[in-house]
Formats: structure tokens, C-alpha cells, sequence
């Protein structure tokens, strides 16, 4: 077996349900990868001044595949950007407020300069808005935002299964738009030709790799295109079904029992 890319998801994969992992760990791992040339990929649904913050202190090579694979980062450079065009994501924030099974639901436009909600910072929902977003505005008029906007994130906190929401904007929007699923009771809407898999295929272009030498990590829906397409596309043992609907691999551990640098150890030690 030869691995040159590893890819993991971030929040209920490579993070536990505190949002932590153990630094030390991970930081030998990436030294010997990065000695052996195994590029590692911070591949996630979040914004990418988050994921530089959950990194914080991890010293070595990372890329970024962020905003679901809207855009992709190298040493602070993008190689790949892919906003949505305003009126597209405007239609989406109406939608929001005028159907009612999307309704009370939590708005959040990424973009390149910060991240704008509907939330307001008296309420308890945004410090667990605020987790997941730098630079995170309340408008009153989302549709007035002045930013080029990657990713809608909507989500109905204490919702568990968000399906026929999910079903709702699926139907609202075809083929304009991608919605996928992505835990904490959320939808990420993106554009079309956007998934995880397609900013790991920028990244294989430039590093001459193929999925065939491609190990990936994720839970839930947004990361299936991932998981599917990397010939080593491993769900976590936690997944969501539809993560571990596109893939025969399943991770021992799951993500409370750090069980992607369990697999990393496994590769660096040829126990695979």
C-alpha cells in the first residue's frame, strides 16, 4: 500500500465531542509525515480561519479543504475558490423566512471576509455559532451582505434529523445548488461542483496523486463524495448513515477514541 494524501474531516472525526485531540500525538504523526512526503488535508465544512484556529500550534505542512470544497489553501495561498453567485444564496435566505418548514432555523453566509447570521450576540446559540465562525456579524438583511459567500450554513439547534428540511431545499433549488447534511442538526448549501472530493482533486493535480494513493476520514454526508472517490475512504465508527452508505470501510475507533490518528499510526507502521 502507498499513501501519499491523507484527508479528515474536522468536527466528529478528527475532533471528539469537546472539540479537541491530542496535540502531541498528531504533531509526531505530521513530523513523520511530512518527512515522508505524506501531505495531510485539514478537509472540512467550516471556514478556514476556524480550522487555522483549531490547528493553532500544530507546526508543519497542512493544506486546507474548506467551505465543504469551495475553496482550498495552501500556506495562506488559494489554489481554488468557488463562490456562490449572490443570487443564489439570496434566494436561499428567502426561503428561510417564508417556508414554513424551514422556519427559526439559524442562517450563516461564510465568506471571504467573515461570516454573517441572523443570530444576535445576546442569545445562547451564538457563542455555539461563534465556535465555528471567525469574524462572525449579525444583519438584520442577510440579503444586503457585501462579501463573495462560499457556503449557506443552516441549521435548527435541538432538531435532530433535519431530512425533510433537507428535502425541502433540494426540491427549492434542483440542481442550482448542492445541500448536504453535515451534523450539528445543519444543511450546507454550496455550489454544485462543489465536495470534498473536488478540492482534494486540485490538490492531487498539482502533487501528481491519485485517489488510488488517497486515504480519507469523515462522518456524515458532506464528507460521502470524499470517502467514496479515495480509494482508502474510511467512515468513522460514529458515522451518519450516509456516510457509511458509500464505503465498506469503517474505522475501529471512533472519533472520543482518536480513531484517526489510530489509523494514521496504522499506516505509518504498515499494520494496514
Amino acid at each position: 500500500m502507498t499513501i501519499k494524501l491523507i484527508a479528515s474531516d474536522i468536527d466528529g472525526t478528527f475532533l471528539d465531542d469537546q472539540h479537541e485531540f491530542d496535540r502531541q500525538r498528531f504533531q509526531e504523526q505530521l513530523d513523520e509525515m511530512n518527512h515522508r512526503g505524506i501531505h495531510f488535508v485539514v478537509s472540512s465544512g467550516n471556514q478556514y480561519q476556524h480550522c487555522l484556529r483549531v490547528m493553532d500550534g500544530i507546526n508543519g505542512d497542512l493544506t486546507y479543504v474548506v467551505e465543504d470544497g469551495g475553496l482550498v489553501v495552501e500556506n495562506d495561498q488559494v489554489l481554488d475558490s468557488s463562490p456562490i453567485e449572490p443570487e443564489l444564496w439570496q434566494s436561499v435566505v428567502a426561503s428561510m423566512a417564508s417556508k414554513p418548514v424551514l422556519a427559526n432555523g439559524v442562517i450563516v453566509l461564510s465568506g471571504q471576509k467573515g461570516a454573517y447570521t441572523n443570530v444576535t450576540n445576546s442569545t445562547e446559540t451564538w457563542g455555539r455559532t461563534r465556535y465555528f465562525y471567525e469574524m462572525l456579524t449579525h444583519s438584520d438583511r442577510l440579503t444586503d451582505v457585501d462579501d463573495e459567500i462560499y457556503k449557506v450554513d443552516v441549521n435548527w439547534p435541538g432538531v435532530g434529523d433535519v431530512r425533510d428540511k433537507h428535502a425541502t431545499l433540494v426540491g427549492e433549488f434542483g440542481d442550482q445548488l448542492a445541500e448536504v447534511m453535515s451534523g450539528y442538526s445543519g444543511i450546507d448549501i454550496i455550489k454544485p461542483h462543489v465536495t470534498k472530493a473536488y478540492g482534494l482533486e486540485q490538490l492531487q493535480r498539482i502533487w501528481n496523486v491519485s485517489m488510488a494513493e488517497t486515504m480519507a476520514f469523515g462522518d456524515n454526508q458532506n464528507d460521502a463524495a470524499m470517502l467514496q472517490d479515495a480509494k482508502y475512504g474510511y467512515a468513522m465508527k460514529n458515522a451518519a448513515p450516509e456516510a457509511k452508505a458509500v464505503t465498506s470501510l469503517v474505522t475501529p475507533l471512533d472519533n472520543n477514541h482518536s480513531g484517526v490518528l489510530d489509523m494514521i499510526d496504522r499506516v505509518l507502521t504498515d499494520q494496514l
